[in-house]
C-alpha cells in the first residue's frame, strides 16, 4: 500500500514537472527572439541656425549633427532595447571607419543622409544595401526643434538649450512605420561666444550643452519605444 502511494506521488510530481517545462518553453522562446534594427541617421529640420554650415575651430572638431549622429548610434547600441528583442546594427561602412578620420566620416554621413530621404518615401531597398546583415527594422529620426531660453543665475546671464527629437522605426522590407517616439531634453547653456559654439537665432550654443540635451532627449525616446513594444 505504501509502495503504491509512493509511485502515485512520484508519477504526480513527474507529470507536474513536465507540465511546468511545457508551459515555460513558449516564454523562453519568446524572450530569446531578436530582431536586427539598422541604425540609419538623425537629421535636422531646424531653421535659423548654422548647424549645417558649422565650421570647426580646431582639427578634429565636428559639426553638431556629427555629434548627434555618434550619440544616436551609441545610445541605441548601449540601451536596453535588446531586452525587448531589438538589436541595434550599424551600417557596414560606419562600423568599419575610424571615428577620427573626418573625411571618411563625412563620406559615410552623406550616404546615410541620402538614405533618410528615401525612407521618408517608404523606400527601403537602397538603405538596406548599406548593411551587411539581414535587417528586420530600420531606425532613423530628426531634430525637430532647438530652443534657447534665457534665465538669470547668480548674477550671470545664462540660458537653457532644449532639443526636440522624433524617431521612427520602419519595417525593413515594406517601409511601413511600426513605431514613432518623441523626446525632449534640456541642458544649461552660457550666453558667451565659446569657440566651439554654433549659433541658433543669433545665440551661441555650446557643443557640450547640445550633446547633453540631445542625450536626454534620446533616452526619453528609448523609453517610449520600450513602452510601445
Amino acid at each position: 500500500m505504501k509502495a503504491q502511494k509512493f509511485y502515485q506521488k512520484a508519477i504526480k510530481i513527474i507529470f507536474l514537472s513536465a507540465l511546468i517545462i511545457f508551459v515555460s518553453i513558449p516564454e523562453v522562446t519568446k524572450a530569446a527572439e531578436t530582431y536586427n534594427m539598422g541604425i540609419v541617421y538623425i537629421g535636422s529640420r531646424v531653421k535659423y541656425t548654422n548647424i549645417d554650415e558649422y565650421t570647426a575651430f580646431e582639427e578634429g572638431d565636428k559639426n553638431p549633427l556629427d555629434h548627434a549622429q555618434e550619440l544616436f548610434h551609441e545610445i541605441i547600441l548601449n540601451s536596453d532595447l535588446r531586452n525587448i528583442g531589438l538589436v541595434g546594427v550599424e551600417s557596414t561602412e560606419y562600423s568599419k571607419m575610424a571615428r577620427n578620420a573626418e573625411v571618411e566620416f563625412q563620406k559615410v554621413q552623406e550616404e546615410l543622409r541620402k538614405s533618410v530621404a528615401q525612407l521618408d518615401k517608404g523606400n527601403t531597398s537602397e538603405v538596406v544595401k548599406l548593411f551587411d546583415k539581414k535587417l528586420d527594422y530600420l531606425i532613423y529620426g530628426y531634430i525637430n526643434n532647438i530652443t534657447v531660453s534665457h534665465r538669470e543665475s547668480f548674477g550671470d546671464s545664462n540660458s537653457i538649450v532644449s532639443i526636440d527629437l522624433s524617431v521612427r522605426i520602419v519595417d525593413a522590407l515594406t517601409g511601413k512605420i511600426v513605431c514613432v517616439a518623441t523626446g525632449e531634453g534640456s541642458a544649461p547653456n552660457h550666453d558667451k561666444s565659446y569657440k566651439k559654439a554654433f549659433r541658433f537665432e543669433n545665440k551661441p550654443v555650446e557643443i557640450e550643452s547640445f550633446q547633453a540635451a540631445f542625450t536626454k532627449a534620446m533616452n526619453k525616446v528609448v523609453e517610449k519605444i520600450k513602452k510601445q513594444a
